[in-house]
């Protein structure tokens, strides 16, 4: 029997501590993480004893880390204006990476340096042979989508409208303006990837709005198969329950979080009375990357080709505004 993969974390104390879980229950061996200091790693080992059974070793050193336990996944979930060193750092060790949304963005950059620690991460993954992917996860739940779809209209239909609402109400505090976008535009940017793969966004006839507490973008996106009108709408919300809605040809779907009889969190897509279950969609990401990195077939859900991609989008919608 083959041996689990060995994962080690490095930022495990946010929503790294999500990722660590959902490996533990795709097959995988969590077996480090790596944290800002003694203390928080206190606080995290303990937490993801509790949250899964969590045995592993704890690093406040990260190239330590790497060299002692050897991993086959390296999940970088570190602020993301260290995610380009985390990254390299991990395919310099011989691991396969998946990073956190979005790929790469130090505020005090410009824009194009931006870009080019993007283009840089992803190279280094096609030079070092290694896969890279990219957790934005939306595109994990389309064949879950298109399976409700086709059993309330009978059949797949060309896309021609894309739409998602999407609203965050952060646990560090508010996102505002631009952060918003940065943080939150990934989402909604991975699903036009993933529904309209060939497509390339018309950015000259594209309305942008960044407000203090949301953002809005409109635009169409061309492909082989014609034209398809895109709408996507970004809020950070101070009360309440966050909306998430998508769908393509105004079959809109409300997403729900709930946990099973089993306390694993799993996902809700309801269209009207119709209703269909699956797995988070970070779990459904996980198992598939865990799948290709052990040869059983399949692709990277979104890869670091996706996540650039992903990156080059937010980064032109935001030159719009200058």
């Amino acid at each position: 029997m083959n041996k689990p993969l060995r994962v080690a974390v490095i930022g495990a104390g946010g929503i790294g501590q999500h990722h660590a879980r959902w490996y533990h229950l795709s097959g995988c061996e969590v077996v480090a993480f790596a944290g800002t200091s003694e203390a928080s790693c206190a606080r995290t080992r303990e937490r993801l004893a509790n949250y899964f059974g969590f045995n592993g070793q704890a690093y406040t050193n990260v190239e330590r880390m790497l060299k002692e336990v050897t991993p086959d996944i390296v999940d970088v979930s570190s602020p993301y204006a260290m995610h380009r060193e985390h990254v390299l750092a991990a395919l310099q060790a011989g691991a396969h990476v998946v990073c956190e949304k979005p790929l790469c963005w130090d505020e005090s950059k410009e824009l194009d340096e931006i870009l080019q620690d993007g283009r840089e991460m992803v190279d280094a993954a096609a030079q070092a042979g290694r896969l890279m992917g990219v957790t934005a996860q939306y595109p994990s739940s389309i064949p879950v989508y298109r399976e409700l779809y086709e059993q309330v209209r009978g059949a797949w239909d060309p896309v021609e409208t894309l739409y998602m609402e999407m609203e965050v109400k952060g646990r560090k505090g508010r996102k505002l303006g631009e952060e918003i976008w940065v943080d939150v535009g990934p989402h909604p940017l991975s699903l036009v990837i993933g529904f309209l793969p060939e497509g390339r966004i018309d950015f000259d006839g594209a309305t942008f709005e960044i407000s203090e507490r949301g953002n809005r973008a409109e635009f169409l996106c061309t492909g082989p198969q014609g034209d398809c009108r895109v709408e996507l709408v970004l809020r950070d919300i101070a009360e309440g329950s966050p909306v998430r809605r998508f769908g393509v040809n105004d079959f809109l779907v409300d997403w729900e979080g709930y946990a099973d009889e089993k306390g694993v969190y799993r996902a809700l897509l309801k269209h009207g009375e119709d209703v269909i279950r699956c797995n988070d969609f970070l779990h459904l990401w996980i198992e598939s990357f865990a799948r290709v990195v052990r040869g059983e077939g399949g692709a990277v859900p979104v890869s670091g080709e996706d996540g650039l991609r992903n990156l080059e989008y937010q980064v032109e919608f935001l030159r719009r505004l200058m």
